[in-house]
């Protein structure tokens, strides 16, 4: 395993100027777009979306993360933006105010101290408002922004974040759990999904209707196992030295710049055997990033275990989560398991042995993977070989070649 310690102690030491920070905050839910004069009422609760940010007014501070909501705006240069949250009576809550520029990622203002923040906008474009709870605290608040001056139009980020068409945790979400989501989580969820994610020091939540396979509460997404478990994301510790940070929303791409000191390249050369090549494998499929080799890593193959934290030396495994082939699975929540107990009464075996003949055999052909299982025959299914068709949402039956004796003008003859 290749520490990150040693990178970290380097980094302490270097100078950071302007405090430049990209926080990355959760894709899952849409922030709410504030107008001038616009006064919204917020509410900050146990399973809002977490935040990454750094205390401006602490020389090299650590990176904190701390639950929030997320607000967004358009500002032209010259502007005073003025920023007030009122905290409603009997709450708890201990506001963070935190602006960065949508177009850098750079922080712009923070103030954790009066419930306020002011900043004069230096750049045309969209800014991104973070209220957050400090030291986990809760409650609901009004926030009030005044100062914008005429609406701009935004630019367009360099690393623009996934959309909902090739979210791959949205699609994990929608083909293997069959769940229907919400654009965005409301700010009560007692009656849903909410799936999370824990990655590379962030969490992704997404809300979704309850259906027959999931009922409604938490659950965290295991990348080791690839199964959504009931529960919330355990608390990450954060690394207790700052690491120089690269404005950019691709969290792989940060992950390897900021943890790893690496130069990631644009896209991967057609003869990589001089750099760097780390693998990110995620829900079926491996993301891949080129870079020049450092003082940390050497030229090779690397894959990013999720599990651990941490980049190690080798290629993914062919097996897995991760094959296109077709690969057993046997997790107590697998809604595919469900199914066949449930709707088609099939007793399910753990595994499936050398020998199937005499047991009902069916595939789930899934994106570029297929989940087989075994399970004993029962009346309404006799021993064969069944494919789930996920239209409508039947086993089909499959029909095997025949074994043919002996062909005469192309009939086929079976004895």
């Amino acid at each position: 395993m290749i520490s990150r310690k040693c990178f970290h102690k380097v980094a302490a030491s270097v100078a950071i100027t302007g405090m430049i920070l990209s926080i990355i905050a959760d894709m899952a839910g849409a922030a709410t777009r504030l107008k001038n004069g616009d006064t919204v009422n917020g509410f900050i609760q146990t399973n809002s979306p977490s935040f990454r940010y750094r205390n401006q007014s602490l020389r090299n501070s650590p990176f904190q993360t701390a639950a929030g909501e997320e607000y967004i705006f358009n500002s032209k240069r010259g502007d005073t933006i003025q920023v007030t949250v009122e905290v409603e009576d009997g709450s708890s809550l201990i506001p963070i105010l935190v602006l960065t520029s949508s177009q850098t990622g750079n922080q712009v203002a923070y103030n954790d101290k009066t419930r306020s923040l002011s900043y004069k906008v230096t750049t045309d474009g969209e800014y991104r408002l973070l209220i957050l709870g400090q030291n986990n605290t809760r409650g609901r608040y009004r926030l009030a922004l005044s100062g914008i001056t005429g609406d701009t139009t935004a630019q367009t980020p360099t690393n623009p974040p996934t959309s909902p068409n090739n979210d791959p945790r949205r699609q994990l979400l929608r083909d293997e759990y069959g769940l229907t989501l919400l654009d965005k989580c409301p700010a009560t969820t007692d009656k849903l999904v909410v799936a999370n994610f824990p990655e590379y020091g962030q969490t992704y939540t997404y809300c979704a209707n309850p259906n027959r396979f999931l009922q409604a509460g938490q659950y965290t997404y295991d990348l080791a196992s690839g199964e959504l478990k009931p529960g919330t994301p355990a608390v990450v510790t954060n690394p207790s030295t700052p690491s120089p940070v690269t404005p950019v929303t691709d969290p792989r791409r940060q992950l390897l710049q900021n943890d790893y000191g690496l130069t990631v390249l644009d896209k991967c050369p057609s003869t990589t055997d001089k750099l760097v090549v780390a693998n990110f494998p995620e829900y079926g499929q491996t993301y891949t990033y080129c870079a020049n080799p450092n003082r940390f890593l050497r030229a090779g193959q690397y894959t990013y275990d999720l599990a651990v934290g941490e980049l190690k030396p080798g290629a993914p495994s062919a097996t897995g989560n991760n094959s296109s082939s077709t690969t057993a699975v046997n997790p107590s929540t697998d809604p595919r398991r469900q199914l066949l107990q449930k709707d088609y009464g099939l007793t399910v075996l753990d595994t499936c042995p050398a020998s199937t003949n005499s047991l009902v055999v069916i595939t789930y052909p899934e994106g570029t993977q297929t989940y087989r299982y075994c399970a004993n025959p029962n009346r309404i299914f006799p021993a064969g070989e069944y494919k789930y068709n996920l239209t409508t949402r039947k086993l089909d039956p499959v029909a095997k070649p025949q074994q043919c004796t002996l062909q005469i003008g192309g009939i086929c003859i079976v004895r």
